[in-house]
């Protein structure tokens, strides 16, 4: 499968790159988002299923 390539691209303004910069909110959004994952429900129960799984399978052999 060849690659993808795009020759004549589309050129960006600075007025538009600029607008674009606002560190603020995206450092808001990461520390909004930033739950580990183990904290969640959801985890420990993929974990705690996948142990028991675990358990069983190597009490088979």
């Amino acid at each position: 499968m060849k690659p993808k390539l795009i020759y004549n691209r589309w050129k960006v303004s600075s007025d538009e790159i600029k607008k674009n910069q606002n560190f603020d909110a995206l450092v808001k959004k990461v520390k909004k988002n930033s739950s580990w994952q183990w904290q969640s429900i959801g985890f420990w129960g993929t974990v705690g299923a996948s142990t028991v799984a675990l358990f069983f399978l190597v009490n088979l052999l």
